[in-house]
């Protein structure tokens, strides 16, 4: 066993899975910064972009900023942060939603589409080199534990 497996085995021995979660989720994070780099995302932008590129792909209806921040999980002046700068750089547009004359939908440009497409390609493969360390059994079990924290923690705020 490596010193760094030997050192997070005996932290998550002596409860410390917190540091191990945090520690994996900032490995992962620090290496997909690095692959979307290149693409001019960071990972939040990555998200955003991925959920409207996933909204084209499949035609579902219009996505607000607010139906987004609330999809992904980003509080509004997150969401507005992203969006704005994306739609600044000519990825992400608002025009006037079809159902509700107040609202805005945000839809990714022709520019956008390309970033999506080639940036999702890239993490695909980034992922797949990531997480093939472990079993696929593995993965099903910690995607099984992660949304039960999730679920739980979303439970007591």
């Amino acid at each position: 066993m490596s010193s760094a497996s030997a050192a997070v085995a005996a932290n998550a021995a002596g409860g410390g899975f917190g540091y191990v979660l945090l520690h994996a989720a900032q490995t992962w994070r620090t290496e997909a910064t690095a692959v979307l780099g290149p693409h001019g995302l960071t990972v939040p932008q990555f998200l955003v972009v991925m959920a409207l590129f996933r909204q084209a792909r499949h035609d579902w209806a219009p996505l607000t900023q607010t139906d987004l921040g609330v999809r992904l999980g980003m509080d509004a002046n997150t969401t507005s942060q992203i969006v704005r700068g994306l739609e600044r750089r000519g990825l992400v547009q608002r025009t006037q939603h079809p159902d509700d004359a107040r609202a805005l939908a945000l839809a990714l440009t022709l520019a956008g589409l390309e970033n999506a497409r080639a940036a999702s390609a890239d993490a695909r493969r980034f992922n797949d080199t990531y997480f093939s360390v472990v079993s696929a059994d593995q993965l099903v079990a910690l995607g099984h534990t992660l949304e039960i924290l999730s679920t739980e923690s979303e439970k007591r705020a």
